[in-house]
């Protein structure tokens, strides 16, 4: 299995728009400051109210990219040479999903590490205390492990669209569809979107347990789904 997981890192790296990705960086620096200048002060009461909203778009555009990218594979028929190398599917599928959430790790970390120095610089200026040492600590954990497994889910769904605008359209589009199921059901705490802010904060209406314990099972349903679809998917069509 790792050495699945390790070709399809050694793909990703050889893929130019991996490297695109990276340019999600600057705009969480860039949304972090704006956050701060359009947000009225006393909604930014932490150093992390600073920072929550540069984080889901950060989460948001790992998932559309690991959308996109899996679909592509099944579009072009390419995820066909997977399987002849390993017949089992399963395998293949799974070494996938791993792959996009070290990807997602790896960018979380970074968007981490760009989001909090700036935040506390912006937090210091309007007399807002600063987070500990361990609560940062803890912090930019919660956010790679969020980013990893939204990296999960977003290749969870190429596997189940395999239409790469239709995928990412998806990805996009679930932000308004949790809004609506938000309001109308009072659950948007328990809601991807939501929970990713709830990580971030390291708990709040959900404690951060449970928050992690909901993305982790939201993962587990995404992977199963796309496996139980893809294993029955015809590529000869």
């Amino acid at each position: 299995m790792s050495t699945l997981i390790r070709a399809e890192l050694t793909k990703l790296r050889t893929v130019r728009s991996t490297w695109a990705v990276l340019l999600v960086l600057p705009l969480v620096a860039f949304i972090t400051l704006l956050d701060a200048v359009l947000d009225p002060v006393d909604h930014n009461t932490s150093v992390v109210d600073f920072m929550d909203i540069s984080l889901a778009v950060a989460a948001i555009t790992l998932a559309a990219f690991a959308a996109a990218l899996v679909a592509t594979e099944f579009t072009r028929r390419m995820v066909g040479l997977d399987y002849l190398t390993v017949p089992s599917r399963t395998p293949v599928l799974s070494a996938k999903l791993a792959a996009f959430a070290c990807v997602g790790a790896a960018l979380g970390l970074l968007a981490a590490l760009i989001a909090h120095p700036i935040s506390t610089l912006i937090a210091s200026g309007r007399g807002v205390p600063a987070d500990s040492p361990g609560t940062v600590a803890l912090r930019v954990i919660a956010v790679t492990l969020v980013i990893a497994v939204l990296g999960a889910i977003g290749a969870a769904l190429g596997v189940l669209i395999p239409q790469p605008a239709v995928a990412v359209g998806a990805v996009i589009g679930w932000q308004f569809v949790e809004g609506i199921l938000g309001m109308a059901f009072g659950i948007t705490d328990y809601l991807p979107i939501g929970l990713i802010t709830t990580v971030a904060h390291l708990g709040g209406t959900v404690a951060l347990p449970v928050a992690v314990a909901f993305l982790c099972l939201y993962t587990a349903v995404a992977a199963s789904a796309a496996m139980l679809v893809a294993k029955r998917r015809d590529l000869t069509g």
